[in-house]
């Protein structure tokens, strides 16, 4: 990449340093003797082409008549350019312009980046002594140029890695002032917290994962160290809860499927129980396409994608789900039941006297009504052992915001 801006930037400085010594010829005026300097440029010219002592008086002759001619504020210096003075301004100029890119380019660092990105794209060929100096270099990098995500996101993986957990938290915090609502940083950031304090679950650790589910129910991250902090505080039956949600996202029989089920197997023999006690308070939500399918006007398959089933409480205007499930749409139609076992981070429906449910079909599998092309909402249901309603999804351009 270096080699091929280098290549670049002499093409470009040829063609510069092409273009100024042809232009002028090409503007040159056509029609001579219009300016008395034109008539001194044509009569130097001729005289030239028989240089004699005549030729010579003849020529001063002709100056002496153009400094008579010209106002007395403009020499004839600075009015008649020599071919002498041309090519010492198109040498300048074409010094200039090979120079100051090379001077704006090491200046804004952007060779230092070509260099960083080269670096990453052979690190498999890397020793592991290269890595530490790589990651030193991005340090430096990333301090003066704040701003750059990636070098960020770079390092919080590292550190991570490394079990670094407080330099971690501190990248993850720059990452969350320019990005606050990205349920990613956030979970990263809440178990970054976590890990540097000894595994202590502070109330900002807390509420970072709580926003992140809240964004994104299936936030793996955040899920996890939810359960971990659970589970440390012996609190197994709210461990089981988010482990039983994070081992739906394992493939069965992959190690991370088998380690799940053996930390959910530890849990729920040191609760004594075979899984978390179930509330018989809810509500079971139908979901069904309409029969007769609309004009999608390039509305995406409503059978590709994700649909979740989200409760909040009854007529509250925070955007947090107490209870979401989620279901792959190509299920569809389906019944699925909202109850403490699918509540948020440890919330519980059965505790709400009424909630609001709504029903997000998202092509992109990602969580929020911006996501969804198909929508459905009910309001002021109250959870109860039969409690049931059906609803059937709409596209969200004929549903009233």
């Amino acid at each position: 990449m270096t080699l091929s801006f280098y290549i670049g930037a002499s093409a470009m400085v040829l063609l510069a340093g092409a273009l100024l010594a042809v232009l002028p010829r090409l503007w040159r005026r056509d029609l001579s003797g219009e300016t008395t300097i034109d008539w001194l440029r044509l009569r130097r010219s001729e005289l030239e082409k028989e240089p004699s002592e005549l030729s010579r008086e003849l020529l001063t002759d002709a100056e002496l008549r153009v400094v008579e001619e010209l106002p007395s504020d403009v020499p004839v210096e600075q009015s008649d350019i020599s071919a002498n003075g041309r090519s010492t301004l198109t040498l300048s100029l074409l010094v200039t312009i090979a120079v100051l890119p090379l001077i704006i380019y090491q200046w804004v660092g952007s060779l230092d980046d070509v260099l960083i990105a080269h670096e990453l794209e052979t690190i498999a060929d890397n020793s592991a002594q290269d890595i530490p100096q790589l990651i030193a270099v991005i340090e430096e990098r990333s301090a003066e140029r704040p701003e750059n995500s990636d070098y960020l996101s770079l390092l919080g993986q590292y550190y991570t890695g490394q079990e670094m957990h407080s330099k971690a938290l501190s990248i993850y915090e720059q990452l969350l002032r320019l990005f606050p609502e990205s349920p990613d940083i956030l979970a990263l950031s809440s178990q970054a917290e976590y890990l540097s304090l000894n595994r202590t679950l502070t109330d900002s650790a807390r509420r970072r994962a709580e926003a992140a589910l809240a964004a994104d129910p299936g936030q793996r991250t955040a899920l996890g160290t939810l359960g971990m902090a659970a589970f440390e505080a012996q609190d197994y039956g709210a461990a089981l809860v988010h482990w039983q949600r994070l081992i739906e996202f394992e493939v069965p029989g992959s190690p991370g499927y088998q380690m799940m089920s053996s930390v959910i197997a530890e849990a729920k023999a040191r609760a004594g129980v075979d899984a978390p006690p179930a509330s018989a308070d809810g509500v079971s939500v139908s979901v069904a396409l309409p029969e007769r399918e609309p004009d999608l006007n390039g509305v995406p398959d409503p059978m590709k994608g994700t649909v979740f089933v989200i409760a909040r409480p009854a007529g509250s205007e925070a955007r947090m789900p107490t209870a979401v499930v989620r279901r792959p749409a190509a299920e569809l139609p389906f019944t699925v039941r909202l109850d403490d076992q699918s509540s948020m981070a440890g919330q519980k429906l059965s505790a709400l006297e009424a909630v609001d449910i709504e029903i997000q079909l998202s092509p992109s599998g990602q969580p929020g009504r911006a996501s969804a092309t198909w929508v459905a909402t009910v309001e002021n249901v109250i959870p109860s052992a039969d409690a049931t309603v059906s609803v059937v999804l709409r596209v969200k351009e004929a549903v009233s915001e």
